[in-house]
């Protein structure tokens, strides 16, 4: 049945890829029957012979249903069109022998039908068809054995010899089924070959559209890619108008939701954040968007303005979906993006991405998420903080930061109790750079701990000309980076270095911040806890300027406590401030840790803070940072 159902199918394929030369076939063989009519009358002009009537008007007849056949072409059904071929082929042959006995020139023209049949009529229809006509000369043998047809003696004996008559229809009959058997098997191989060709040719348009697909589309939002967005905005850049703009979107904290939910989690917001926008941008023609891969899209849109853009960056929210909702994710789903304008900015694409990503770089600095245009500042500062990147490694390398030195003051005595190392850089170029400058590029640059080691190491070196100016009790405070206090083997490294350069661990306190407690508080207390063990101090520094807590207090035990200068600046005139301050030493006091204000800058923050526990100070008020060595 199978087999049967393959051989219907090629064989419709085949029909259907054999009909316009079947058409042709016909239209050629009608005019050859004209051709023979025209003959029929040439006597008339030669005046040689008699004009054979019969066959003038049956060549003209049967040339016109041929070209009616032609003019028809599939609306006459096969059997209607099969049965009018058999019979023209046998009214021909028959009117041929019945005329004048034309036995050679009426059984070429049955096989010429024959191969015809097989040729363009299914198997077993044109087996059949061509067994029937085979009969006919048998058929003329019989009617001459029985004398009902007799041909004159000047046609030849043959056409009165029934065997003769036999002998041809058994020759049709074997010249049907082995031509048959043949053209057939030729045809079969050939519809094979025809089928296998199509469905190669299939096979290769629909792994051409994969490969397109996978060459040109993004394989997990099935966004276009940069690739293909490229190529097509391109097109789009000679006849683009001058409100067009390109925009970069950044989704913000995958990793983080890669790390909590696994790969496919994020995997399946970042679909949902591509069918989100394709779904935008098909209902806007205008709109163009992409993936850039990652966690990164691209927006080319046309007609519009920056305020409207605006507008709909403020209102577009992701997490108005159920799969994103904060609950399910642990927080808000949050993006970044940075835009541009075209031609105004730039009128080549490449550069237009390259400033998006500029400006995708202050987008990132940025604490609250707002769409950030490109401005030529932008440009001009990244190639700062490069070559200020380049230049940090060679310093860090050749450990030639300077360290400036400012005093710890107690109010009461006015005696210098304590110094605070502070790192100061004067780059080539550039000059001095700021701490709140170079302090950043170096954590992004992943240097800290390098850096971190550098400055170790060479306040560690002062320490014994600190010790001898302001006395052997003096304690050094170093700022220690969360990147590299949580370095692996941290604390053995400190103390193989003090060690090594005959430091005793009492002079000197670290000062780590409280962000450095986002990561792991196990891990925090079981350090600060070695770092004291061994006699190292531990201050608490910028206290109630970021994530302050008491928990932080209760699990850790400190030494020091540093009150941030923001928290200060207004204790001279607001008493609520003044309060708090006040709460904030009494804590401390009972916590049994020493408590230190920072940034004390005139008389009247001293007089309140005479009124509380703390009395030890540092500030412009008493001391700038001053760089004593180098």
């Amino acid at each position: 049945m199978v087999t049967d159902k393959h051989n219907y199918v090629y064989w419709t394929k085949f029909r259907k890829d054999t009909s316009p030369l079947l058409r042709r076939f016909l239209l050629v063989t009608s005019a050859l029957f004209i051709v023979a009519a025209v003959l029929h009358i040439i006597p008339f002009y030669t005046n040689q012979g008699e004009i054979d009537y019969i066959f003038l008007f049956v060549d003209l007849g049967i040339s016109g249903i041929l070209y009616l056949e032609y003019l028809l072409k599939n609306k006459v059904p096969l059997v209607v069109r099969v049965f009018s071929l058999i019979g023209t082929t046998i009214f021909i042959s028959v009117l041929s022998f019945v005329r004048s006995g034309l036995l050679g020139t009426g059984e070429i023209s049955l096989a010429f039908i024959i191969i015809s049949f097989f040729v363009f009529l299914p198997p077993i229809l044109s087996l059949v068809s061509s067994l029937l006509i085979s009969m006919l000369p048998g058929i003329f043998g019989i009617m001459v054995y029985f004398s009902w047809v007799q041909f004159p003696e000047f046609l030849g004996i043959r056409n009165n010899s029934p065997r003769e008559w036999y002998f041809k229809s058994v020759s049709l009959i074997i010249f049907s089924i082995l031509s048959g058997f043949l053209i057939q098997r030729l045809r079969a191989k050939l519809i094979k070959n025809i089928v296998y060709l199509k469905e190669s040719r299939s096979k290769i348009l629909k792994n051409k559209k994969h490969i397109d697909k996978l060459a040109f589309y993004d394989s997990l939002t099935h966004l276009p890619n940069r690739y293909l967005f490229e190529n097509l905005i391109n097109n789009r850049i000679e006849f683009s108008k001058p409100e067009t703009f390109l925009l970069l979107i950044n989704i913000k904290g995958l990793r983080v939701i890669n790390a909590l939910h696994g790969i496919s989690f994020g995997d399946q917001i970042l679909t949902l954040i591509g069918s989100v926008l394709k779904q935008f941008t098909e209902e806007r023609p205008d709109t163009l968007v992409a993936s850039l891969g990652g966690d990164e899209f691209i927006l080319w849109i046309q007609n519009s303005t920056k305020t409207k853009i605006e507008e709909a960056i403020v209102k577009f929210d992701l997490n108005n979906n159920q799969i994103l909702t904060p609950e399910r994710l642990g927080h808000r789903l949050q993006y970044r993006v940075s835009g541009i304008q075209f031609p105004k900015d730039t009128k080549h694409l490449d550069e237009m991405i390259r400033k998006l990503s500029i400006a995708m770089n202050v987008a990132r600095e940025e604490s609250l998420p707002k769409l950030v245009w490109f401005q030529p500042g932008m440009e001009s500062k990244i190639e700062r903080e490069q070559k200020l990147k380049i230049y940090l490694e060679k310093t860090i390398n050749q450990k030639s930061f300077k360290i400036a030195y400012q005093e710890k003051v107690d109010i009461s005595s006015g005696k210098t109790i304590g110094l605070e190392a502070l790192a100061r850089w004067d780059a080539p170029e550039f000059g001095n750079v700021p701490p709140d400058e170079f302090i950043p590029i170096i954590t992004k640059s992943e240097l800290i701990v390098p850096f971190g080691k550098c400055i170790f190491e060479k306040v560690i070196s002062h320490i014994p000309k600190l010790l001898e100016t302001y006395g052997k009790e003096i304690q050094v405070s170093i700022n220690i980076s969360p990147i590299f206090f949580l370095y692996p083997n941290f604390n053995e490294y400190i103390i193989h270095c003090l060690t090594e350069q005959k430091i005793e661990p009492k002079n000197i306190i670290f000062e780590i911040t409280e962000d450095v407690f986002l990561d792991e508080i196990e891990t925090i207390e079981r350090i600060v806890s070695e770092l004291r063990s061994k006699g190292i101090s531990v201050s608490l520094d910028d206290f109630g300027k970021g994530y302050s807590s008491l928990h932080y207090m209760q699990k850790i035990q400190f030494d020091e406590l540093k009150i941030d200068k923001s928290f200060l600046d207004d204790i001279a005139n607001s008493d609520r401030n003044f309060l708090l301050l006040e709460s904030i030493c009494h804590l401390a006091d009972s916590l049994g840790l020493k408590t230190i204000a920072e940034g004390i800058e005139n008389e009247d923050q001293i007089l309140r803070l005479k009124q509380t526990s703390c009395h030890v100070v540092q500030g412009y008020l008493y001391s700038r940072p001053e760089i004593l060595f180098d």
